[in-house]
């Protein structure tokens, strides 16, 4: 019989015991549970979040970010300057707010993993390849069609053709996208094809359930093994605040995000070494460029064009970004009057934004105020490639044709004029608070490695010395992808959960 999604804070749950409980409804989560309800399991997915309502999702981005966003989008990390984090908590996770990027695993990166690692045997590559391929056909990969792209994505085209750095459009996760330039607030239309309105119905259709505001405390761990879990009912509704516990024949999955997983195990009695450790991300930025003819970059795609040559050498992937007015207008420099005074200019600014493989790592710990703590530093050499960066994005927004360019950069002018000005960017200060960066992209926490000494799950993501636990999102990521990683988590939990499923 076909169940619809679960609001716990509404109607509560009252569940027999399924053969597998998905702790997270992300893109891990969902891929668990379409593989595992598809092969005839009966499966439980406890989701925190809320379940979106595609008719009444805002357009304004704080309303937006409170609803969807965890920590209504003010998550932080902490060091030495503090970086924001963006993660969804809704079910469907980050990929019903997300920009439904694609890109598979880097074969370089797959090839280290194996070496460095030892995780060959859980994550062959040719079983990858056969759940890329199904899973670019089941959530409708494509690039971004013309209808969908705006000016911002021609214009870095005409730049990105002029540095000779290898681009392309963005390939997505979508069907007949309307370009209404709110991906980050969800898809009004269901045409981004998320875990919300892919894989989570898929496992539905099969059987599944999916529970929202069901917030999982721990997983209960009975003789070496995994039991069941426990939590409590939040939201707002005439359920909320009430306890449950939900037993599981089979094992648990834990699927609740590089921060969440590894605090999650930790709450549950599980002690490693390396849990917590190794969290790694992909810090970012935006560079704005002034054009005399209107760009808008609110309309269209949430992003449509990629330029990712510089990917294996300086370490970044640069992408069109196009935000609603209340972002974009963040970007722009100064404060009162002055601030003010651009607002006119808005319409003709694009901004593009870069994705740093950051070799900082920092680490992840329960807290009693904030429920997460993240602490993590970039190093004074991602500071050096984020200002290469920064220039090359401005470079690029001359050869577009800009007439001038933001850069943000503390110490350096606030507007760029001429790229004659370029060898300022020599002088760019090497520290993390000269820069203004966000956090999109997470890993490690619960690194995967043939070693328990330094992992916290085999290579199979079974959590060491624990019978019938699982950890199936990017948490098990033992190094940084340089890629987005919503295709990758999918695949690999795609495959752990294939396994599971033939047990």
């Amino acid at each position: 019989m076909t169940q619809p999604f679960l609001d716990a804070a509404q109607v509560g749950f009252d569940l027999d015991a399924p053969d597998f409980v998905i702790v997270g409804s992300g893109a891990g989560g969902s891929a668990a549970a379409r593989t595992l309800a598809g092969a005839g399991r009966s499966v439980v997915v406890l989701e925190e979040g809320p379940i979106p309502d595609r008719d009444n999702l805002s357009r304004i981005a704080s309303t937006a970010m409170v609803s969807l966003f965890r920590n209504g989008g003010q998550m932080t990390a902490w060091g030495a300057s503090n970086i924001p984090i963006l993660q969804g908590c809704c079910v469907g996770g980050t990929t019903f707010v997300n920009s439904a990027i694609i890109w598979r695993l880097p074969e370089s990166v797959l090839a280290d993993w194996h070496a460095r690692f030892g995780l060959a045997s859980g994550l062959n590559a040719d079983e990858l390849d056969a759940a890329y391929t199904r899973i670019e056909t089941e959530m409708r990969v494509k690039p971004v069609s013309p209808d969908a792209a705006n000016h911002n994505d021609h214009l870095m085209a005409i730049a990105a053709a002029q540095t000779g750095i290898t681009h392309r459009t963005l390939h997505r996760s979508e069907t007949a996208c309307e370009g209404s330039g709110r991906c980050l607030f969800g898809c009004p239309y269901d045409a981004k094809q998320s875990g919300t309105v892919n894989y989570l119905k898929r496992a539905t259709d099969r059987g599944a359930f999916v529970v929202a505001h069901a917030k999982v405390d721990r997983v209960v761990l009975s003789g070496g093994r995994a039991t069941g879990v426990e939590g409590r009912i939040v939201g707002k509704g005439p359920r909320a605040g009430e306890r449950f516990r939900l037993d599981v024949k089979r094992a648990v999955l834990v699927a609740a995000s590089a921060v969440q997983s590894p605090n999650l195990l930790r709450r549950s009695g599980l002690r490693s070494a390396a849990l917590g450790e190794r969290f790694m991300s992909h810090p970012g930025g935006a560079v704005t460029g002034l054009y005399k003819d209107p760009v808008r970059m609110w309309s269209g795609a949430a992003q449509g064009y990629e330029t990712y040559g510089l990917r294996d050498t300086l370490g970044v992937k640069l992408e069109t970004i196009n935000v609603p007015p209340e972002i974009a207008s963040a970007r722009l420099p100064g404060a009162g009057h002055r601030w003010a005074r651009w607002l006119d200019k808005l319409p003709f600014t694009g901004a593009w934004s870069f994705a740093l493989r950051a070799e900082a790592q920092g680490r992840i710990r329960p807290s009693m105020l904030l429920g997460d703590y993240v602490t993590y530093t970039l190093t004074e050499r991602d500071c050096a490639r984020n200002a290469l960066a920064i220039r090359k994005l401005t470079e690029m927004h001359f050869l577009a044709g800009a007439q001038a360019v933001i850069p943000l950069i503390h110490g350096l002018p606030e507007v760029i004029t001429s790229p004659d000005q370029l060898p300022l960017f020599d002088q760019a200060p090497h520290h993390p608070s000269a820069y203004g960066v966000l956090a999109s992209h997470l890993f490690g926490g619960c690194c995967a490695g043939s070693d328990p000494r330094t992992s916290v799950v085999d290579p199979h993501l079974r959590v060491h010395g624990t019978e019938g636990l699982y950890v199936v999102d990017a948490s098990v990521f033992p190094s940084n992808t340089g890629v987005n990683p919503q295709h990758a988590i999918m695949a690999i939990a795609s495959v752990a959960s294939e396994r599971l499923a033939a047990g």
